[in-house]
């Protein structure tokens, strides 16, 4: 309010100073013997006129500018907490367990559904790798690898696929995969200049082996909602993602390997721990292409990624080298 005033106290000052300029030309032209006094008060009255009609219009202008801010103020008030609860939903529901976003933005219109139709931010999970050959899943103790452990780190954007009261979303992104795979019954990685294989380690103190790959990958992914509510906002009706939703995803990736190393930890005869790494010149693909499916509901996100064009190719001498990941979307951040 002290603000609405100091700008109508400060037109007013503008325009009376703009007018008593005025008036202070027109009396020196009547003393010049320019114009009479009868015309030099008829010409006062008439820029009178003008400067009220002036102060008039700016005072109303700044008046219809005070009551939307006004209204704005007053609605973000009235829809404060609705808002924060529904954007925290809102972004569970897009995000995974723990939600990182620290500041929710102000929408003009927070009741308004369309707000919460995209999202756009980052999301990390972590999955379980099951390596097999010709079956799905392969659990058996025989494997050559153990399970092991993968981690993704993408930039995603979402939005809505259609018309507002579509149930289907897409999402699109940019992402970095990492792998460390683990050799079964004390094995470790090694290789020639024609192969990447398992081999004995010869020493008697081995500490830990593995395979570190990075991928950097592209993820497009389609989202089925199989429980869609909506609400009508201004005649138009949306699907409201504000609600709880069982959400289903299909989609494909596909990436380049920017890493790879051979990671061996072992002490030597005197004690002293001895870590080796070396890169990886035979045995893997140099690209990766493959397929995920997803079920999720209210920020509790578990997804099956199948590598169609598995990590290792031929040269590598392993019977399990087709990977199955089994994981959940740890945390996300939203803009």
């Amino acid at each position: 309010m002290e603000n609405y005033t100091n700008k109508i106290d400060s037109v007013v000052v503008e325009e009376r100073n703009k007018m008593n300029t005025e008036f202070d030309l027109l009396e020196k032209k009547m003393k010049a013997g320019e114009i009479s006094e009868v015309e030099m008060n008829e010409q006062k009255n008439i820029a009178a006129i003008r400067y009220e009609a002036i102060i008039n219009d700016e005072i109303d202008r700044q008046k219809d500018e005070y009551e939307e801010i006004t209204g704005k103020t007053v609605r973000r008030a009235l829809f404060k907490s609705n808002l924060t609860k529904n954007n925290n939903l809102f972004r569970t529901a897009r995000g995974a367990l723990l939600d990182l976003t620290f500041e929710q933005p102000e929408f003009d219109e927070p009741e308004d559904p369309k707000n919460y139709l995209e999202s756009f931010g980052y999301v990390a999970g972590i999955s379980m790798i099951n390596f097999t050959d010709k079956k799905f899943f392969n659990f058996s103790k025989g494997n050559e690898l153990k399970n092991s452990m993968s981690g993704n780190f993408s930039l995603r954007y979402e939005n809505q696929l259609g018309k507002t009261t579509s149930p289907v979303f897409y999402r699109v992104g940019l992402g970095w995969r990492l792998e460390t795979i683990v050799p079964s019954n004390d094995r470790i990685f090694a290789q020639d200049d024609k192969n990447l294989y398992l081999t004995e380690f010869t020493g008697n103190n081995l500490k830990s082996a593995w395979l570190r790959t990075d991928y950097i990958y592209i993820p497009v992914e389609t989202i089925f909602v199989l429980n869609p509510k909506y609400k009508d906002y201004k005649g138009v009706s949306y699907i409201d993602n504000t609600k709880k939703q069982l959400r289903v995803g299909v989609g494909l990736y596909g990436g380049t390997k920017i890493n790879d190393k051979i990671h061996l930890q072992y002490k030597n005869d005197f004690g002293n721990r001895v870590y080796n790494r070396e890169a990886v010149s035979k045995g893997l693909n140099p690209f990766i292409f493959g397929g995920k499916i997803s079920i999720e509901y209210f920020g509790f996100n578990i997804y099956v990624m199948k590598d169609f064009t598995p990590i290792f190719n031929n040269d590598a001498l392993i019977r399990n080298k087709k990977g199955v990941q089994i994981g959940i979307d740890l945390w996300a951040l939203t803009f």
